[in-house]
Parts: structure tokens; sequence; C-alpha cells
């Protein structure tokens, strides 16, 4: 039995349990992460679990909440969870910028990607400092700024949240 702690919708103090109930080794599951091992669990993820831990028995933490796959956008499906191995030999070595969000780029005004339709939920990522989001070598931009960042560092953000363009401001680490 293992268990995946989160604040799922905002919900603080959440928890969900269940199996692992498959190991992935790298460049099989996600694409953009071909370096990482999933564990594939049948505990409840939700939107809001993402980074957070995934506990055996004894309390190791053996994961890190990736996503959920799902037809619907609801918690069925199939949630994955980054080894923690992946994420130590990733991760502790060497500076690398890693984070919870992942998006797909838009263009025009998308309602359907590959002929599925995608809800459009959250904050719409507009530029991060001063960089705009309009391609996929901006975004490599983003990601080495914010690399090269020392820790503590604030940058900068616009979005697109409920219809308005706002500026937000986050802290390196």
């Amino acid at each position: 039995m293992k268990m995946v702690v989160g604040a799922p919708n905002g919900l603080a103090y959440s928890m969900s349990v269940g199996w692992v109930s498959a190991r992935w080794p790298p460049n099989i599951i996600f694409p953009d992460m071909l370096l990482a091992e999933f564990l594939q669990t049948t505990a409840t993820i939700n939107t809001g679990n993402s980074g957070g831990p995934l506990f055996n028995m004894v309390g190791e933490v053996i994961g890190i909440v990736s996503q959920n796959i799902s037809k619907s956008v609801g918690s069925e499906g199939l949630g994955f969870v980054v080894t923690s191995n992946s994420a130590r030999n990733l991760l502790v070595p060497r500076k690398v910028f890693w984070s919870a969000l992942q998006g797909i780029l838009l263009t025009g005004r998308i309602v359907t990607i590959g002929g599925r339709e995608i809800p459009v939920r959250g904050d719409i990522i507009l530029s991060v400092e001063g960089i705009p989001v309009v391609s996929e070598d901006n975004i490599e931009k983003i990601r080495n700024t914010l690399v090269g960042m020392a820790p503590g560092a604030p940058f900068k953000m616009s979005v697109l949240r409920a219809g308005k363009v706002i500026e937000l401001t986050g802290t390196a680490r």
C-alpha cells in the first residue's frame, strides 16, 4: 500500500492510498521527461497533488507525484510518480530547472488539439522575465534564464487570468 498526500483543488491535508501497479523505465511514458523512471499508482491523483510525495507504508518517500493521464478531467485514469531515485539522480548532482508546470504552446484560438477537446483552466503564461512564450526556442530561453538566476532572486511573469493580464513575481530556487 502506498500513500499520496497533497492539496488537490486547494484542499489541504488530503491523502489517498493505492498500490504501485507498474514501474516504467526512462523514455517510455513522457517524451518531455526522457531520463525519469516512473511508478504507476492506483492512488488517486488530482490537480494539486503534483510535486507531493508518494510514501511507502514505513513513511519513506519513494517518489514525487507527476501527473494523471485521464480521458476526462477527473481523477480517474493513470497516475504517475517520478521515482525518488530518478529525482535524486537528476536534481542533486547538478542544478536543473524542473517544475511541476507542464503545458502546450498555444497559437491562435485553440479549443481542440489533435481532434480532442482540451479544457482550458488556470493561468496562461504570456511571458517570463520579458521573454514572450511564443515558441519552443523562447521556452528554452526562459528555462535557461531561470536556471542562471541566484537562489532567492526575484523574477517576473505575465499571465492571463480570468481575461485580465496580471504581473506576478516569483523567487528563483
